[in-house]
């Protein structure tokens, strides 16, 4: 028999969420801006480098005679995605831990920060079905109340 999330964590429930549709965003925007980036440095041959000798803001041939100096914005956006893919992690954890679900669900939540586009589709599925559960077992405890009055 599947565990059931306890009534008192319904307001944890909540917050975690909000955290996890944030994440679900942002590392979602992350990984595509990321598969720009490696089609623009394996399939072109550039990477993006940001205040460089070049300018402020440009592409740089991979096989240029002269380094680039400044911030290469290819290396920031593959770390970027890396630390927020943990934080999208740590928030999928706390959902899925306080839902009770099974270690099936995790995974598949976790995947959608690495499969492009799917963090999108994974969230609003979760969002919908978190939502009816709250509503609808939100109402059965109203009523398990006012029944016991």
């Amino acid at each position: 028999m599947a565990l059931a999330p306890k009534p008192e964590d319904f307001p944890k429930i909540r917050s975690s969420l909000k955290l996890y549709q944030v994440c679900a965003y942002i590392t979602g925007i992350m990984l595509l801006l990321l598969c720009v980036e490696m089609i623009v440095k394996y399939g072109m041959g550039y990477q993006l480098y940001a205040f460089s000798n070049y300018g402020v803001v440009t592409f740089v041939p991979i096989t240029s005679v002269v380094a680039p100096t400044g911030v290469d914005v290819s290396t920031g956006i593959l770390i970027a995605h890396g630390w927020l893919y943990v934080l999208y992690l740590f928030s999928d954890f706390r959902l899925w831990s306080l839902m009770r679900w099974n270690a099936v669900r995790f995974v598949t939540i976790a995947l959608g920060g690495v499969i492009p586009f799917l963090s999108f589709f994974v969230e609003a599925r979760i969002n919908r079905q978190v939502k009816a559960y709250l509503v609808s077992h939100s109402a059965d405890e109203s009523t398990l109340v006012e029944a016991s009055h």
